[in-house]
């Protein structure tokens, strides 16, 4: 049954702090609707963060023609939750997710079957790829609601999932449900790979990098429980220390905060030294086309070589050593760090079962320049905004 206006606002703006505490959404990743009639339904806006999102913000959408009420623009994925209350009338919720588990299984473009659950059932089916808010994957989701009737979640291939429920509680549970069986078949693979890289790395020291936040010539740099800092100016360019290397990257990028990364699934790619090419449509957004590797043999210039793989890119890898990612607030090269460790996850979990492809590298390029010039510069203005008003400065030092 179909939830009254006020209650659908109010259920969304609850659900999408749930899925943030649960870690299966973060930023403006995702989105989430409620029916309020066999005509329309409420939805997440577009660009707007989780945190701020208040009931009023959500926006009406009619099923049938995607038009909408009020000034906010619904979530651009508006057309794939009409059609799942359009081809499923038991549904009354709906939550698109890009979970990390879900995600990454999903690379494969494989079903998820082999499992009974109270809420999934035995199979979520697979939607092909499409560009994030096209009509190829708008299809690719509906071919999979209507061939698959009774299925409580579509992973979408290289993007997320979308889990569906009569009510508010059942999508959240099949979105849970999905993360942990996801995560049990891809511990199953790459576990024991992990491990190895892990007792590898062990045989070696790690310099930490540390994390740094950048104001004019200055930079604030913490490494362990140091905090120091630095005139850009005066750094020598000539050594491997921390400092050297934010002070290089800072001298080629417009960034403003650095992050040492040093995850499991990101060791190990550093330690593998090759780039990494995207599975997932949100790396190439965020981070970049293809993550590079700043090499050990260009040791005597580190501090440019990591800068230089940083190049028009928001992360990097440097071999044996883990990554780095770069932004300009905290939230942003928070959520780089996030996306690194995911893609890189990804990219292991891909070279083990050896028959599934990146993303194409023009359809990353694209959605990299997507990405820049709208989202991105969007985002810019309203920390630009924020400071004008006097609120604080990100911190992650």
């Amino acid at each position: 049954m179909a939830y009254k206006e006020t209650e659908a606002r109010e259920l969304i703006i609850s659900a999408v702090h749930r899925l943030t505490e649960a870690g299966l959404v973060a930023r403006t990743w995702g989105n989430v609707s409620a029916r309020v009639s066999e005509e329309q339904f409420v939805i997440t806006p577009s660009g707007l963060g989780y945190e701020h999102m208040q009931p009023e913000d959500l926006v009406l959408v009619n099923i049938s023609d995607l038009s909408y009420e009020g000034e906010r623009k619904p979530s651009s994925e508006k057309g794939i939750h009409a059609d799942a209350y359009r081809l499923r009338p038991e549904v009354n919720f709906v939550i698109h997710t890009h979970q990390d588990k879900a995600s990454v299984y999903g690379i494969r473009g494989w079903a998820l079957s082999g499992f009974s659950d109270p809420v999934l059932g035995k199979r979520v089916p697979c939607a092909a790829y499409g560009l994030p808010s096209t009509d190829k994957l708008r299809q690719a989701v509906a071919d999979q609601l209507s061939s698959n009737p009774s299925a409580q979640a579509i992973l979408m291939r290289g993007h997320g999932a979308l889990c569906l429920g009569t009510d508010c509680d059942t999508a959240f549970q099949a979105a849970e449900a999905l993360e942990r069986i996801c995560a049990e078949r891809i511990g199953a693979v790459l576990d024991e790979e992990l491990k190895m890289y892990t007792e590898q790395r062990a045989l070696w020291p790690m310099p930490d990098y540390g994390r740094s936040q950048r104001s004019g010539h200055y930079f604030k740099l913490k490494t362990g429980s140091v905090t120091r800092i630095y005139d850009l100016r005066l750094v020598p360019e000539d050594s491997d220390r921390p400092a050297a290397v934010h002070a290089a990257i800072y001298r080629r990028s417009g960034a403003r905060f650095i992050l040492h990364v040093r995850s499991a699934s990101t060791m190990a790619m550093s330690i593998l030294g090759k780039t990494v090419y995207p599975y997932l449509d949100d790396l190439a957004q965020i981070a970049g086309p293809d993550i590079r590797c700043a090499r050990h043999w260009e040791n005597r210039r580190q501090p440019a070589a990591i800068a230089k793989a940083l190049t028009g890119r928001n992360a990097a890898l440097l071999e044996d050593c883990g990554g780095f990612c770069t932004g300009k607030t905290a939230d942003d090269v928070a959520a780089a760090a996030l996306l690194l460790e995911k893609g890189c996850e990804a990219a292991l979990y891909a070279k083990l079962l050896s028959d599934c492809e990146p993303l194409n590298p023009v359809d990353a390029r694209l959605q990299r320049l997507i990405y820049q010039t709208k989202y991105s510069r969007k985002k810019e203005g309203q920390a630009q905004s924020r400071e004008a008003s006097g609120q604080e400065e990100d911190e992650i030092c």
